[in-house]
């Protein structure tokens, strides 16, 4: 444990130091937040989305769902492949310190990340947008899932990408389908049904519909919860037996 605290504070603080990415993580969902949170249809109780506001359901889980998704998908695999590429990790592997260490440092950090734009999405919503105060105890436990399930996928992207180049392309290729299929492009709620579905199997797609049920004080779906856990065994077990120093 001491090992984990001592690396994810130099992690963070190097993280620090080029805050362009941090940066860009966070105000995007604030972004999407405030431009989507001027449009009228989103205060008016919508039958699709159960008689709830789009401004209570759609568009605070489309901010985290984005923000959560660039650190797992873009900035926690280019910064790992990026340490490969220069040839941090194998200097790493000369000293005493798992590479489980390193990955578990890496979560943390990041996962600090998206904690603070979510808490930033929450405190512009509520006092600039007329959003209501979401259910904390269901929307807690489901954001810390929703770190431990993708996460992992960005790590093991890291554990095999031999440059930073080689990260960003496996991360392009997640994305873009990701994003589809959880609703980014257009809400879940308005897609055909077969492709619902397809998006509950997807790690991205289940923690949207996660966070968006927890956010208004329903119980998540449990096929979304059970999504995420086995996303977290299979992607996690993956990127520790699979992680290489070069």
């Amino acid at each position: 444990m001491r090992a984990l605290t001592r690396l994810t504070a130099i992690e963070t603080r190097l993280m620090l130091r080029e805050i362009a990415g941090p940066m860009f993580t966070v105000l995007l969902p604030v972004a999407l937040l405030v431009i989507f949170g001027f449009v009228g249809d989103v205060y008016k109780a919508d039958p699709a989305l159960g008689g709830h506001r789009g401004i209570d359901t759609v568009i605070p889980s489309m901010s985290i769902m984005v923000s959560m998704a660039m650190v797992a998908y873009f900035m926690l695999p280019v910064a790992l492949a990026t340490y490969r590429e220069k040839g941090i990790l194998r200097r790493f592997a000369t000293t005493p310190v798992k590479p489980a260490v390193l990955l578990g440092a890496q979560l943390v950090m990041n996962g600090g990340v998206v904690l603070f734009s979510t808490l930033l999405t929450l405190v512009i919503g509520v006092a600039a947008l007329g959003m209501h105060l979401p259910n904390l105890l269901l929307v807690l436990p489901t954001f810390l899932l929703g770190v431990l399930g993708l996460f992992p996928i960005g790590l093991l992207v890291a554990s095999v990408a031999g440059s930073a180049k080689a990260a960003t392309g496996w991360a392009l290729a997640m994305w873009f389908p990701s994003a589809f299929f959880a609703g980014l492009y257009v809400p879940v709620e308005y897609l055909p049904r077969v492709l619902r579905r397809i998006g509950d199997f997807t790690p991205l797609g289940a923690f949207r519909q996660a966070i968006q049920a927890a956010w208004v004080g329903d119980a998540p779906n449990p096929l979304h919860l059970v999504v995420l856990g086995v996303s977290f065994l299979v992607a996690g077990g993956l990127a520790v037996r699979s992680f290489k120093a070069s």
